[in-house]
């Protein structure tokens, strides 16, 4: 019965196509910024968004001759990856919320200055006491980018072209991990380990002399629809200082208040509960952990490539980097084709209801069943990804000619990110007011959870055997396509019931004030 009365409440919307027309044209503008404007800020993001993985994956070919140098095992190197996996799941709870309240560019160029510092620190150092904690210091300042890139597209997209923009800020995250470990390997091999830091605080440091310059603060708290100067010198762009200082302060702040922005916004320290409370609303909650628990399976298959690949084709590390160019090349094709995907199932959701589709006006989800449009795609990409995880363990085993696991990890890459995209952008749709706290709660539970997926793979493929192994993952992404089917069938109830609580809550805080 619960479905059958969201659909009848959905299907209102084509008897009010006029008042629904009207409030359209009254509703705001989303955002300012032009076109060309808009795909500067996301390229930016995108490259952003492609150090934190980028320095995971680089490392690894070095790790060998780490522990040579060091004079210790490699089970003691590879702490200091569980280190910075740990790191990379919590510091962006604290950087999305810093974001969310504060502003991106705050939060972007503290990030990349202590990334910036921990890659000199990194490549100078001589003791494995430094080299642990200095990977801490490179997770944290690198981890961030990810949740502030999608924060980023929500200050600037609306629903209806959200997945176009969306797209290069996931493709810059899924393809480090492919191309990670070859520019890792071609460093280590040719140049020295010490290389592969001394390459990437040269690419941070330039980047972050750019994003200083000329990227321009994004969050609606601090700037509205982008039209508002910021308050601070270092919330500005060389454009938008030009721009406060063609204004006046009063012209300023009627700006501000026009848009209804705090005209005195006090500076709030992050707080990680705000992500862990997240996990308390019931659509946010099923959706990370199927997201969770399928990074986790593919995480696991990643992580076991180097020594599946180097047994069954004699592999050393260099041709076992090649070897995720695949998946690298299928994960860039899904975030930008899935991106466009999604933008064209909204438009064909929207026709269908008779709503006006808006790019650049606000739009009120209220009515839209923004779930199914999202989730429509997902359930044709599960089962094709399932059917690559089942058979891949065996194809192994046995031995099969190179270009058969490749090709399963090319089909089975490309739905999975593109599943993973299209929850991503869901989440964003739900949580619009913060969009860089929810996607930290996502990222730190994915990051946790892959970690152990990682950790506990090896003991598996001994235990149970690759087939087996494999199978078993499969499952598991088959399992938690469940939790997807109660978002589809009640997630628009709980949308609902979280908007009238957070209205409650504000009229109670408003009626408190007035006392």
């Amino acid at each position: 019965m619960a479905p059958e009365s969201q659909d009848q409440k959905v299907v209102t919307i084509t008897e009010t196509t006029t008042d629904t027309e009207k409030q359209s044209e009254q509703a705001p503008l989303h955002t300012t910024f032009t076109t060309r404007q808009r795909i500067f800020i996301v390229t930016m993001t995108a490259l952003a968004s492609f150090f934190s993985p980028l320095s995971g994956q680089i490392y690894f070919p070095a790790i060998p001759l780490l522990a040579q140098d060091y004079h210790t095992s490699v089970g003691k190197i590879n702490l200091t990856i569980t280190t910075y996996m740990i790191l990379q799941g919590f510091a962006p709870t604290i950087m999305g919320s810093f974001g969310d309240t504060t502003g991106r560019r705050p939060a972007y160029i503290v990030t990349f200055a202590l990334y910036f510092a921990a890659n000199i620190g990194l490549a100078t150092q001589k003791s494995y006491a430094a080299l642990l904690v200095l990977r801490c210091l490179q997770s944290a300042g690198s981890s961030g980018t990810i949740a502030l890139g999608f924060g980023v597209v929500a200050d600037i997209c609306t629903p209806a072209e959200r997945g176009k923009y969306l797209g290069p800020v996931a493709a810059g995250v899924m393809l480090a991990p492919s191309f990670g470990p070859t520019i890792g390997g071609l460093l280590t091999h040719y140049l020295g380990w010490r290389s592969i830091f001394w390459f990437l605080s040269v690419i941070s440091g330039v980047y972050l002399f750019f994003y200083i310059l000329f990227m321009p603060e994004t969050a609606r708290k601090v700037v509205g629809d982008g039209s508002i100067v910021p308050r601070n010198w270092y919330s500005m762009s060389v454009v938008q200082y030009w721009k406060a200082r063609q204004k006046s302060k009063s012209e300023i702040e009627a700006d501000r208040e026009a848009q209804k922005l705090d005209p005195k916004p006090k500076f709030r320290l992050p707080n990680p509960w705000d992500s862990i409370k997240v996990l308390r609303e019931k659509d946010a909650l099923v959706i990370i952990l199927y997201i969770s628990l399928t990074m986790t399976a593919f995480m696991s298959l990643m992580a076991s490539m180097p020594s599946l690949y180097g047994e069954v084709y004699g592999f050393n590390s260099l041709q076992v980097g090649f070897c995720y160019i695949p998946f690298g090349i299928s994960a860039g094709l899904a975030a930008i084709l899935n991106g466009k995907l999604m933008d064209f199932n909204y438009r064909r959701w929207a026709k269908k209801l008779n709503m006006p589709l808006e790019k650049k006006r606000q739009t009120d989800l209220r009515d839209f069943p923004i779930e199914k449009v999202r989730l429509q795609p997902v359930f044709i990409f599960v089962p094709i990804a399932v059917a690559t995880y089942l058979p891949i363990g065996w194809v192994l085993q046995e031995r099969v000619n190179l270009a058969v696991p490749l090709i399963l990890n090319f089909i089975g890459g490309f739905c999975v990110v593109a599943c993973s995209n299209t929850l991503q952008s869901l989440l964003v749709d739900l949580f619009p007011d913060t969009p860089a706290i929810v996607m930290a709660t996502s990222n730190l539970l994915r990051c946790w959870t892959a970690g152990a997926g990682a950790a506990a793979i090896s003991p598996m493929l001994n235990a149970m055997g690759w087939g087996w192994c494999f199978f078993f993952w499969g499952l598991v992404i088959l399992f938690a396509l469940s939790f997807l089917w109660f978002e589809y069938m009640w997630g628009m109830r709980w949308r609902e019931q979280r908007r009238l609580r957070m209205a409650k809550k504000k009229e109670e805080l408003e009626q408190k004030g007035e006392k």
